[in-house]
């Protein structure tokens, strides 16, 4: 049985869903990512949230994933699969759906869209846990959602016992650090930002949940552990060499550079949804440089772009 979901450590990727060319989930491809990402040290797989095309696909297509997904990982590790719904009746009826495929953990944005307040949001995740006995993973990302859940709220909501962790997005260093010190201890704090990841890790955090460990899971694999005992100026030499690859990465809205740079690296899995579209052909081409570089430095994920 996997590590308790509040005690959760490491890398957690949350990964593309890959689509044939006619819009279906590739199950295939899905199934073999799944592998690859475990077999590379994943804590936990974080399928149908942002990276995965949520507002993209039907309801049928996200509970699809998350079923192909916990059938792949054959109970090795958990699967909290990403609700990003902005209101409580659809969010609810995707948590269900997700938790009769198998899911061990929600992992649930912040309302968004009617606007809540900070009681609004204690309101709404109160009332969903207890419509859904299901673990929750709070998903703070006021960047997409435009709402910022206050350190304290996170606070009210760890003491009512309503989350059991969070993928924390916002990139405002303070409240990160404040987040750790009120609750660092009792639930598991994941870094969502790729470019904050070490510094997050530095103040308290346990793990992340990034996109772009979906393409390289053994080296953010090392950069966490690195974190965990302590040897934050190796991690961040290790990412500073990614920093090309990163800006590249999100130059153009997730999943699409992401995509295109799995399907360089030899692991494609199809094309972004509406209204999302193909990186620009100057992008692929520096995407396709800064793999090339980190290539040629004997990265163990990219040996198929080596060859």
């Amino acid at each position: 049985m996997f590590t308790p979901l509040n005690r959760l450590t490491g890398m957690l990727p949350a990964f593309p869903t890959p689509f044939a060319a006619n819009g279906t989930v590739d199950r295939a491809a899905l199934s073999a990512m799944v592998e690859r990402l475990i077999d590379a040290g994943a804590s936990g797989l974080v399928p149908v949230g942002g990276t995965g095309e949520y507002t993209a696909m039907s309801p049928t297509a996200r509970t699809e994933v998350v079923a192909l997904t916990v059938q792949a990982a054959r109970s090795r590790v958990p699967v909290i699969a990403g609700v990003l719904s902005p209101g409580f009746q659809e969010a609810l009826a995707a948590g269900r759906a997700f938790k009769d495929a198998g899911a061990a953990a929600l992992l649930l944005v912040t309302p968004f869209y009617a606007t809540p307040t900070q009681d609004g949001l204690c309101a709404y995740f109160s009332a969903y846990a207890r419509a859904l006995d299901l673990p929750l993973f709070l998903y703070d990302i006021p960047s997409r959602t435009g709402v910022v859940t206050q350190p304290a709220t996170i606070a009210r909501m760890v003491g009512e016992r309503t989350i059991v962790g969070m993928k924390a997005c916002n990139v405002d260093i303070g409240h990160f650090r404040q987040t750790v010190e009120l609750v660092g201890n009792d639930i598991s704090i994941l870094s969502g930002d790729d470019l904050l990841f070490p510094l997050h890790m530095s103040l308290g955090g346990h793990g992340g949940i990034l996109a772009s460990s979906t393409l390289l899971p053994a080296y953010w694999q090392r950069i966490s552990q690195l974190c965990l005992a302590g040897d934050l100026a190796q991690a961040l030499a290790l990412q500073r060499k990614l920093m090309p690859l990163l800006d590249a990465l999100f130059a153009e809205t997730n999943p699409g550079p992401l995509k295109m740079a799995m399907a360089l690296a030899g692991f494609p899995l199809g094309p972004v949804a509406l209204p999302l579209q193909a990186p620009s052909e100057a992008l692929v081409a520096r995407l396709r440089g800064a793999l090339a570089e980190l290539a040629r430095q004997g990265l163990p994920d990219l040996a198929r772009f080596a060859a």
